[in-house]
């Protein structure tokens, strides 16, 4: 046992394995050597509180906890800030989100990061022309400073200007102050920025308090200064695993790669990341604008002494948009090989001594030069010439290295009733390991953790190019088995070659018919591809009507998808009179990283195993990873492994807490076999224990059977601390819930009989009667709780920032 970590631990007890996961990732820290830990722990099992055993284990290491989600920024604020309220510690955390989110003039730019780039431009030549005039008035000497905040003159001039006619940023102005250094003008951050970046790491400001809380700071600074001395810091993905964000980000924040701990949440998703980072495309766009950067800075150029990077330009761009336009005539719309090799002849091949690497570097050289000319002119830095530069760069990759594939795709659009045809090439990295292993061969230690590392072998074996590089522990579900029923089909597939078959069709459809008529409120179909959705659509229809459901469709368009998703939620309270079925695609934007809590969604079923679908570009993938590990294993990690990741995500949306129930139908009869064709021996243990293999006529009795006589196991809410009830005249009752356990239904029985004689009441204590670390606070009622839960009880409950405790209101007919 390892009192470090029950000193960092926030929660009353350990869930089932939770403390030897949690002893187990402490070892590898203590042990460093760039260690790995891979945690297989499904939904329920506590992974997250992991934070809490790196931060017990380390010496003077920083974590770096790695994210592919925003949204799941909340998740690790809420972790550290349970640490804080339930123990003596006092962890400093700093994130950095994307400027999308976090730019103050973001409402203002078409595109947030060329704006602020340009913006950035302008202000720092502000500053420096500001700092020039003080040193005029003031006088030159070495301690001179110059502090925006404090010239009023120059504050009402950009305080007044209005959107469109910026000359700087204002929030990036007042970030910074110039100075003299060796008699030349720098920047660093304000005082007021310090100010404003220490108090991030002092408090725990979410994304959403970031905009009110830095005032007239920039977010997207002070967020980097509060990473200064943090304990913990939150980064995405692309952060840590390219290359060239990484050495640029770990300068910025003082990071060092030896000293610091990595966490990756949701690890699954890192080998397609690594995979896309180490990739690279060139739209036929980005080859225009290149050949009118090059046009523009002609004589600029030709004065800087360029003339041989301006020949090579001039003899290369050129021949790659005559090469795409060729590959517009033969309109390809999907993905096909191209040879790299007979590519280059026919863009470098006029030359009469084939220099093809000195001319790429000619022509990122010009687009360095233009770049420094584009930030000296205050135009957007962003550099078309460049893209063009780093993807002849890499095609010496795929001319050498079997692990990138050089692909093109052609695109038409309709604009105005004309037709118009654009060619994109792509060099597609096929094998994350080399790269994942560099920047793990960095680090102190690294910990992964997923939801669905099934089986942890196989990603392993992907990421690293061998077994045994990495610790592995598997948890098992921590739900409890009544909740749910888990079927397989016996006989329906999505194979090829049976797809149409009418026995096997109609064997499809009595699954999706006993499924979405059978399983009250809320379901969810995904299927392997929107042909495979459009084929079953009719019948998916029909049955919802006659069941009194109404049908969600996974929008195209990705900006539709929160508001499909927000009708679908609404549809599945108590409340509403229609529920609703979603069709969806598995892999799709509506299968992961979307939180299903509550009565949201009450079963899913995968139609088929979603595989990807088989291309020559997919056959070339097989082809890679059969002659790297051998046939099972390599076409298991290239074909079978990302199907199977699919499939899981997808079924992992209905139990996202203990106490929800549901229904999870895999329907294709390879689930339930072994050996072959079958995927069963690769599923997580307890699905494989649990799962009942019918046809399609017994599922409907099954389903039927399950809804009318199972019960819900209820599992037992846990607190630190009490909650009491206070109503507004400050009578305070006993605590209704102290430090322990007690079942969710006897604790909403407690605060519905409280409603029936109460307009409103708080959930906490007034007037500072329990210390802060005693008070149940919002992250916990979260957990407990759901707005659906009050919302059967007639109750609305918010959280009130100004006095610290939870108001519950009885829900007039009118609030409705």
């Amino acid at each position: 046992m390892d009192p470090d970590i029950d000193r960092w631990f926030p929660y009353p007890g350990y869930r089932s394995h939770q403390r030897e996961m949690l002893e187990a990732a402490a070892e590898i820290v203590r042990t460093g050597g760039h260690s790995v830990f891979m945690v297989d722990a499904p939904t329920g099992s506590g992974k997250t509180s992991i934070l809490s055993a790196l931060l017990a284990a380390r010496n003077d290491q920083q974590i770096v906890v790695v994210l592919r989600t925003v949204s799941q920024v909340s998740i690790y604020l809420d972790e550290i800030k349970k640490i804080r309220q339930n123990t003596n510690k006092r962890p400093r955390v700093a994130y950095l989100v994307g400027k999308a989110k976090t730019c103050q003039l973001r409402d203002e730019m078409d595109s947030v990061y060329m704006g602020c780039d340009l913006l950035k431009i302008m202000t720092r030549q502000l500053l420096e022309s500001k700092m020039r005039e003080y040193m005029y008035l003031a006088g030159r000497s070495q301690d001179t400073v110059y502090d925006p905040s404090k010239d009023e003159s120059l504050l009402e001039l950009i305080m007044d200007e209005r959107e469109g006619e910026r000359s700087c940023c204002p929030y990036y102005l007042l970030s910074k102050e110039a100075y003299l250094l060796d008699g030349e003008i720098k920047f660093r951050s304000s005082r007021k920025a310090q100010e404003v970046g220490r108090a991030i790491g002092d408090n725990i400001i979410y994304l959403d308090e970031l905009d009110e809380h830095c005032g007239d700071m920039c977010p997207y600074e002070a967020m980097a200064l509060s990473a200064e001395d943090a304990d913990v810091v939150i980064l995405n993905y692309n952060h840590v695993f390219d290359d060239t964000y990484r050495d640029a980000m770990y300068n910025w924040l003082g990071l060092d790669p030896e000293k610091t701990i990595l966490l990756i949440d949701e690890a699954h998703n890192l080998g397609d990341t690594v995979r896309a980072v180490n990739s690279d495309v060139l739209s036929q766009f980005s080859v225009k604008k290149a050949i009118k950067e090059v046009e523009s800075s002609r004589m600029k150029a030709r004065k800087a002494g360029l003339n041989k990077s301006l020949a090579v330009a001039e003899q290369i761009l050129p021949r790659i948009m005559k090469f795409m336009e060729k590959m517009n005539e033969k309109g390809t719309s999907s993905e096909e090989w191209f040879d790299p090799h007979m590519f280059s002849d026919f863009v470098f091949g006029e030359s009469l001594v084939r220099e093809d690497d000195r001319m790429v570097a000619e022509l990122m050289n010009l687009g360095d030069v233009i770049a420094r000319q584009k930030e000296s002119g205050s135009e957007s830095s962003e550099m078309h010439l460049q893209k063009v530069g780093d993807f002849l760069f890499m095609l010496n990759f795929a001319k050498n290295d079997e692990a990138y594939v050089p692909l093109k795709y052609t695109d038409k659009r309709q604009v105005g009733g004309n037709t118009y045809t654009s060619t994109t090439l792509e060099i597609r990295n096929l094998d994350p390991s080399l790269q994942i292993e560099s920047v793990v061969g960095q680090h102190h230690a690294t910990i992964m953790i997923s939801g669905t590392f099934s089986p942890p072998e196989a990603y392993e074996l992907y990421y690293f190019a061998k077994n045994g590089r990495a610790t592995i522990i598997t948890l098992p579900n921590q739900f409890p088995p009544e909740n749910r029923l888990v079927l397989t089909a016996s006989r329906a597939t999505t194979q090829s070659s049976l797809r149409d078959d009418r026995d096997n069709v109609t064997e499809i459809q009595q699954h999706l018919e006993a499924f979405i008529a059978g399983v009250p409120g809320n379901v969810v179909v995904y299927f392997t591809s929107y042909n495979l959705l459009n084929q079953y659509m009719d019948i998916c229809t029909t049955v919802a009507k006659a069941a009194g459901k109404q049908i969600y469709l996974e929008p195209r368009d990705s900006k539709e998808v929160s508001s499909v998703l927000a009708r679908f939620f609404q549809a599945g309270l108590k409340s509403a009179t229609k529920p609703g079925v979603l069709l969806a695609v598995a892999g799709g934007k509506m299968s992961e990283g979307i939180d299903y809590r509550g009565e949201a969604l009450k079963g899913a079923m995968v139609v088929g195993l979603p595989l990807t679908a088989y291309t020559e570009i997919q056959k070339t993938v097989n082809e890679y990873y059969k002659s790297k590990y051998g046939n099972k294993q390599g076409m298991f990690i290239a074909y079978t492994l990302p199907a199977m990741n699919r499939a899981l995500q997808a079924l992992g949306r209905v139990h996202r807490a203990a106490d929800e129930d549901g229904v999870l139908v895999l329907c294709d009869f390879r689930f339930a076999s072994k050996g072959g064709m079958g995927v069963r021996e690769y599923l997580p243990d307890w699905m494989d224990r649990e799962m009942k293999v019918c046809s399609g006529r017994e599922s409907a009795q099954l389903i039927a059977d399950w809804v009318k006589h199972h019960k819900r196991a209820e599992v037992p809410l846990e607190t630190k601390g009490l909650l009491n009830v206070e109503t507004d005249n400050n009578e305070v009752q006993e605590p209704i819930l102290q430090t322990g356990k007690i079942k969710k239904t006897r604790l909403l029985n407690i605060l519905a009989k409280i409603a029936r004689s109460k307009e409103r009441f708080y959930l906490g204590t007034i007037n500072n009667q329990l210390k802060k670390e005693d008070r149940l606070d919002s992250t916990q009622l979260k957990e407990m709780f759901t707005d659906e839960d009050f919302s059967r009880l007639g109750l609305k409950a918010c959280y009130v920032h100004s006095i610290g405790e939870v108001e519950v209101k009885r829900i007039r007919k009118n609030d409705k």
